[in-house]
């Protein structure tokens, strides 16, 4: 994003509405790294953080509430194949709506299940007002301090590693993302074992 940035004209940098919606987009195509860049663009001074953690919260949200609609959309629509009985995952609706909040902490911490996890909850009509005072809960704690580490990273080795702190910074992100993912989904059969027994 950084090197986008640069190769913008200087008004486009200068401004930081665009830069802002900017961000909003990059949440579109992958929410913790546009984090992590946020939060070494405001340690270089490209950008506040008054502007831009609003931003990321703003896309990140907007990005959540489409992916809760998108399951609505399919359940609404004529999408389902000839025969659906929904009757049929009645059960697996109230094992859902009982862990709604629960679910969306943990698809935060999990790269890659909003698309299934979200929408499912749309196509259920879980609660909404719960589904998104959660995600505000979730993007609140997870956003804020992923961008919190990542400006801290960036103001500390802004003369250590120069312009090199960027590769480093991201490739670190994408590491750290699937190390807790792995450890995540690692303690989730024994979790299960536990609740059976």
């Amino acid at each position: 994003m950084h090197a986008l940035l640069a190769a913008w004209p200087p008004a486009a940098t200068e401004d930081p509405w665009l830069i802002a919606l900017a961000i909003i987009a990059a949440t579109f195509v992958h929410e913790d790294i546009a984090t992590v860049t946020t939060g070494m663009l405001v340690a270089d001074g490209v950008i506040g953080a008054d502007i831009a953690l609003p931003a990321l919260y703003i896309g990140i949200m907007a990005g959540d509430v489409a992916l809760y609609g998108l399951g609505r959309l399919i359940a609404l629509g004529r999408f389902l194949p000839n025969g659906w009985d929904g009757a049929r995952f009645s059960a697996l609706k109230a094992w859902l709506g009982q862990r709604l909040v629960a679910g969306v902490l943990m698809v935060r911490f999990l790269p890659g299940l909003r698309l299934p996890a979200y929408s499912t909850y749309g196509f259920f009509a879980l609660p909404f007002r719960r589904f998104a005072i959660a995600v505000v809960f979730a993007v609140s704690l997870w956003t804020t301090g992923l961008f919190y580490l990542a400006y801290e990273f960036g103001d500390l080795t802004a003369h250590w590693l120069g312009i090199l702190r960027w590769p480093v910074m991201i490739s670190a992100a994408i590491v750290a993302l699937f190390g807790v993912e792995r450890i995540v989904r690692s303690r989730l059969p024994a979790a299960a074992e536990d609740a059976r027994g």
